[in-house]
């Protein structure tokens, strides 16, 4: 997309594109007589709504606004997210996390091969005194780099494969 940044009306845009692109798969499915199909697809999205909303558990209000809106920023990385939060306090900045993912999602979009596919797997994971963002991209990855060092209350470690890069940032 090439803006780090969305306003509230494009993000209301990208939510009820989303939104009627599901609706209007189910209603696909329910005039083909596939019934099964259209409720599985209404699990599956009420699943991934429910996954974003626990978010809000995090208790890193930026990153969550990141997270929720990062396949709309970096379309090339369409994602899954799967979150195992318990709440506490958050001992980082989450405007820097939220400014340290971006530098290294910029980087990112500039590395991959624009006429391949891949998937991303988002998984969040967070204690009462810890948490983690796992970032699990599948594709070819044939020039990702390493990721630049931080400097602030968190850390990060990667793997890079030809076909995956697996990316996780962790804080307390």
């Amino acid at each position: 997309m090439g803006n780090d940044k969305l306003t509230l009306t494009e993000a209301l845009k990208f939510a009820r594109h989303d939104f009627l692109n599901e609706l209007q798969l189910i209603l696909l499915y329910i005039d083909l007589g596939k019934l099964p199909e259209a409720k599985q697809k209404i699990m599956d999205t009420t699943d991934a709504m429910r996954q974003a909303a626990m978010l809000e558990k995090l208790g890193l209000p930026a990153v969550e606004t990141w997270l929720v809106t990062f396949d709309w920023v970096y379309s090339i990385f369409p994602k899954t997210l799967t979150s195992t939060i318990t709440p506490g306090i958050r001992n980082v900045d989450d405007t820097a996390v939220v400014a340290y993912l971006e530098q290294v999602f910029r980087m990112a979009e500039k590395k991959v091969d624009p006429t391949s596919d891949y998937e991303t797997q988002i998984e969040v994971n967070a204690s009462a005194t810890s948490w983690s963002i796992t970032f699990i991209v599948n594709g070819v990855m044939d020039h990702m780099f390493a990721a630049p060092e931080t400097t602030g209350s968190f850390s990060v470690e990667e793997t890079i494969s030809q076909d995956q890069w697996t990316f996780t940032i962790r804080g307390r």
